[in-house]
């Protein structure tokens, strides 16, 4: 019988967990922040986290046992890629479309 799944991890469609990405790693790709979001009810705050200063070796979704909504308070976290940061790496900072 598997253990029960962790929220805060990826799975294969064999149900492996797939490892999430690390801090360390994070920065070495050159990521310099991640997106932190509330899940609470009614709430849905979403801010930048800077990933310096983090240990290198915790895995990024697990930065999520650490905050609290700032808006609400909640610890209701989840972790995402920062998807502006991503775009502004792959397309150039201040590229605008049209």
């Amino acid at each position: 019988m598997r253990p029960p799944r962790n929220p805060r991890r990826a799975y294969d469609a064999d149900g492996n967990e797939i490892p999430p990405v690390k801090v360390g790693q994070s920065l070495a790709d050159g990521h310099r922040t991640v997106m932190a979001y509330c899940d609470a009810t009614n709430c849905g705050h979403g801010a930048e986290v800077p990933l310096k200063g983090w240990p290198p070796d915790l895995p990024v979704p697990d930065m999520a046992l650490k905050l609290r909504c700032s808006k609400c308070g909640s610890r209701q976290v989840r972790m995402m890629v920062n998807v502006k940061e991503l775009y502004a790496k792959a397309y150039g900072a201040g590229r605008t479309s049209g």
